[in-house]
């Protein structure tokens, strides 16, 4: 009887891998030939082929593409690459020391309620096409917030261009770590193209790249440059201090809020 038992759950077993593993494969290759084709299909969509057509895109067109990359292709990385990079800037102490001052994000008590509040601006203005009235209201925010600081000299232009630079470039770099595919070229004009658009309604200056006068050749032309600009100020500016410290632990609560405490 034992025999027989066993026989059948062994039969059985071997009729459940049999279609089990062919299933999990054959749905892995779906997914990844569909996810595929969406990014493949994307120059066609917005008529944006060649490195050339480019030039032609529009900050309705960027701000479209990102949105899919945020809720569709990357939403868990498009997310925290964001928060990141507004933690990145606490190792400059020329912020950190101004964000300390205001009491506001220097104790964790308040740290998570501004990053909340700091994140649904970036989002509003995100996911909504940048002509909409939440779009505007939101920047008009952002711009309020920071006008006092800038009036008084307490942010300096190069510190807005830095925090502009790193909504830009850190996604990309975490995708490119750790995703399921790189960005395309596309994709990262898209990027290079909000975000400019993006600075210019904050109205950061930028008479520190080298096109600043001659102009842009597309988003992808005005990242590049950024990108270099940004790391070079990294490494003149990204020094210890206290206040840097005192934020980035601050917010470690933050960050990891969605894993185990262990």
């Amino acid at each position: 009887m034992w025999d027989t038992l066993f026989g059948v759950l062994f039969d059985n077993r071997q009729q459940w891998t049999r279609y089990l593993i062919p299933g999990i494969v054959l749905y892995m290759l779906s997914v990844a030939v569909l996810r595929h084709q969406r990014a493949r299909s994307l120059p066609k969509q917005f008529k944006l082929t060649t490195r050339e057509s480019f030039s032609r895109m529009t900050v309705d067109d960027a701000q479209a593409i990102l949105k899919d990359l945020t809720e569709l292709e990357f939403p868990k990385l498009m997310g925290f690459s964001v928060i990141f990079a507004l933690f990145k800037t606490y190792g400059i102490p020329s912020v950190s020391s101004l964000l300390v001052a205001t009491g506001q994000l220097a104790n964790r008590e308040t740290a998570s309620k501004r990053t909340a509040d700091t994140g649904v601006l970036l989002l509003e203005f995100a996911l909504n096409k940048p002509s909409s009235d939440r779009t505007i209201q939101a920047i008009a925010r952002m711009n309020y917030l920071h006008s006092r600081y800038q009036r008084s000299g307490k942010i300096t232009d190069a510190d807005m261009l830095y925090t502009l630079s790193l909504f830009a470039l850190e996604p990309s770099r975490w995708i490119q770590r750790y995703e399921w595919r790189d960005l395309t070229d596309l994709e990262i004009c898209a990027s290079g193209t909000f975000w400019k658009a993006m600075g210019d309604a904050m109205l950061i200056p930028y008479d520190v790249l080298p096109s600043s006068k001659s102009g842009w050749e597309d988003g992808l032309h005005w990242l590049e440059e950024v990108e270099a600009w940004s790391t070079r100020y990294e490494e003149e500016n990204m020094v210890y201090a206290d206040t840097n410290s005192q934020l980035a632990n601050a917010h470690l609560e933050v960050i990891f809020l969605s894993l185990p405490r262990a």
